[in-house]
């Protein structure tokens, strides 16, 4: 007879095991190996790294740099593997780079440690064995591209027409909402509203927004975007990706302060910095820092002529108001 914990843990592998074998090749191996998903640079990147080991397809994998340029490398795997194998090449080539000092590396190092080829490391040029070839040369060629990050302006085939980014731009310099008439890839019409926060951009700004948002969209493997798309980098939500997964994203806009009535720094009735009596800072009859009853604050012989009361923060009054407040050593 199994003794208790082991039969626990063995029926909580054999429910990791029925759950895997439910689970899409990509997320199998993001239960196996959590930390794949920060080693491709983005879950577009390792679903896409995922996708095309285990069926064969090519991959493409999109990495933003420091200087804002975006980097597109594309390859074909040329086998297939179940998701518990890819889950294992890809561990081997993430060691393989850490042990060359990359602990985060680009699309074309990513593809050399696969199916070799030549990196620049810390300490210099160095020639990698590829985990799937076994060989330094790969048997395909890897194909290379570096642009600036696409500034979406419309000028190029595009989900969003010329017309609609002026639309989003406007808005965004304006600080006004917009409501643009796409259509899905099912061929429904839909209603994608952009509402700006925070007050008006300046075109630098409306720009720079803008880079950031492609930015993020090329980090998760979204190079074209939809009009829903554009809108998620922007102000966050839910950002449906290429291949029909859904992933969270804060978008570059969201954490921007907005000079609104309903700012936590407004003054407002709501606000928790506002003198009003339902302000924490409000110090009224209730509150265990004043006497209720009709004894002077400085304790002299007569009462205060306008003590502290419930409809009255005495306390918070200015020196010298009507309140009658006495100051600290006042006779």
């Amino acid at each position: 007879m199994l003794r208790p914990t082991i039969a626990i843990a063995a029926l909580a592998l054999s429910a990791a095991a029925f759950a895997q074998t439910l689970s899409p090749a990509p997320q199998q191996v993001q239960l196996l190996a959590p930390q794949l998903v920060s080693f491709s640079g983005s879950s577009g990147n390792l679903d896409s790294l995922v996708t095309g080991l285990t069926t064969g397809a090519p991959v493409t994998l999109a990495t933003v740099g420091l200087d804002g340029s975006l980097q597109i490398v594309t390859f074909v795997p040329g086998s297939t593997l179940s998701a518990v194998d890819a889950a294992r090449v890809l561990e081997s080539a993430r060691q393989s780079l850490i042990s060359r000092g990359i602990a985060t590396p680009t699309g074309q190092q990513l593809a050399a440690s696969l199916m070799g080829g030549a990196v620049t490391t810390p300490s210099g040029s160095s020639l990698l064995t590829g985990v799937l070839t076994g060989s330094t040369t790969p048997p395909t060629p890897v194909q290379v591209r570096t642009d600036s990050a696409p500034v979406l302006s419309g000028t190029s085939p595009s989900n969003l027409s010329a017309a609609q980014l002026q639309a989003v731009r406007n808005a965004l310099a304006t600080g006004t909402g917009v409501t643009l008439a796409t259509t899905t890839s099912a061929g429904t019409a839909q209603n994608v509203t952009f509402t700006p926060t925070g007050g008006r951009l300046s075109d630098f700004e409306v720009n720079q927004t803008l880079q950031l948002a492609a930015a993020l969209l090329a980090q998760q493997g979204v190079l074209n975007p939809t009009a829903e798309q554009l809108r998620v980098a922007l102000f966050g939500g839910t950002l449906v990706a290429s291949n029909g997964t859904s992933i969270p994203v804060q978008g570059v806009l969201q954490g921007r302060v907005r000079n609104t009535s309903d700012s936590t720094i407004a003054n407002t009735s709501a606000s928790p910095s506002v003198n009003t009596s339902a302000s924490p800072l409000a110090i009224t009859s209730a509150s265990p820092g004043v006497s209720g009853s009709a004894t002077p604050v400085t304790g002299t012989s007569g009462p205060s002529s306008a003590g502290a009361t419930s409809s009255s923060p005495a306390l918070l009054a200015p020196r010298g108001s009507a309140t009658g407040v006495i100051r600290p050593g006042a006779r």
